[in-house]
């Protein structure tokens, strides 16, 4: 039987200021508790099909070949600079990690370097890059963080990648997966929510004239004079098509990666909240999981929240310190 690390996680109360689950979400957007910064290096990673992703590389001084490494992954519409991404730079270089933070192709600094959008299904692009850093830096642990769309990249990958995965990547962690694409697609459309589906069916539609492809495939969509109502209707229209899916619901069945948690090999954790308005709470509740995934489910958190009250963390966000215990848990043993 795996043995995963031994971690006694305080449990998470909300602010209370911030117990609804959209005080939560929303709080962490607006408030994300890390300006935008730039990395120290930047690298650029050109994939089999022409397209190129960029990493930024931030690291302290006195790091060392041996030292641990991180790959951090944002979240649909996000990129390098998003909040949750910059907080765990400045909370895991002073601990002696180097941490690389991923733009997806045609996001932040690749936002003109990919010719087609990435989709929750991209594994490929995601092994490319921790093969990557494994080559780079050979002597070093490796982890990986993936946040939201990111965290069902991760899963996915480790479930069925897991023969060609470097060896000295040791651990992933989870945050707020989306782990059943389409209950997320239903569930973001429901009234309450639809402020998120706008949201983000907006900023992923201002990036389309970006794509060539777009340009050379799906010509049509840029004489469009409204945008797509929905973000399953930006799917249909834009991500299943460019990702070589035959719809929507194909695209969501083929990248969910629900159905492949138990293959996983890794030691891995997810961190979720059960009133997630983005994804539902019951994914996890009827989830297999592996002997070596521990699943750190919430009551509260919201999605990518989790602003909670003292409790001997050096600041309010319970999500980052939970994060950091798992990773220097599995480093250290």
């Amino acid at each position: 039987m795996k043995t995963l690390p031994k971690v006694s996680f305080p449990p998470f109360r909300p602010h209370p200021l911030l117990r609804r689950p959209h005080t939560q979400t929303l709080f962490a957007a607006f408030f994300p508790g890390g300006r935008s910064r730039p990395g120290r290096a930047r690298h650029e990673l050109t994939l089999p099909d022409g397209d190129r992703l960029i990493l930024q590389d931030d690291f302290a001084d006195d790091w060392r070949p041996g030292d641990p490494t991180a790959l951090l992954m944002h979240g649909l519409a996000g990129c390098h600079q998003s909040g949750y991404m910059v907080r765990m730079v400045r909370k895991l270089v002073p601990r002696g990690w180097r941490v690389f933070r991923l733009d997806h192709r045609g996001t932040g600094a690749g936002a003109h370097l990919a010719s087609r959008p990435y989709n929750a299904g991209r594994v490929d692009d995601v092994q490319r890059a921790i093969t990557w850093i494994a080559e780079m830096c050979p002597d070093s642990p490796q982890a990986c963080i993936g946040f939201s769309l990111s965290g069902n990249l991760v899963l996915k990958l480790l479930a069925r990648r897991k023969t060609s995965l470097p060896a000295n990547l040791k651990t992933a962690i989870a945050v707020s997966p989306a782990i059943d694409l389409l209950r997320a697609a239903e569930n973001i459309r429901c009234k309450s929510n639809r402020v998120y589906d706008r949201h983000f069916t907006r900023k992923l539609w201002r990036m389309v004239p970006h794509y060539s492809a777009v340009r050379d495939e799906l010509p049509h969509l840029l004489g469009l004079q409204t945008i797509p109502a929905s973000l399953y209707e930006f799917d249909q229209l834009v991500t299943a098509p460019l990702g070589g899916f035959a719809n929507a619901e194909d695209y969501y069945t083929q990248s969910s990666s629900l159905p492949d948690l138990p293959e996983i090999e890794l030691e891995t954790l997810i961190i979720t909240s059960a009133d997630d308005p983005l994804v539902p709470g019951a994914s996890f509740r009827e989830a297999i999981l592996s002997e070596s995934t521990h699943l750190l489910l919430t009551e509260a958190g919201g999605h990518l929240g989790f602003v909670g009250r003292r409790c001997g963390d050096p600041d309010r966000r319970w999500m980052d310190w939970r994060a950091i215990e798992w990773l220097e848990a599995v480093m250290n043993r």
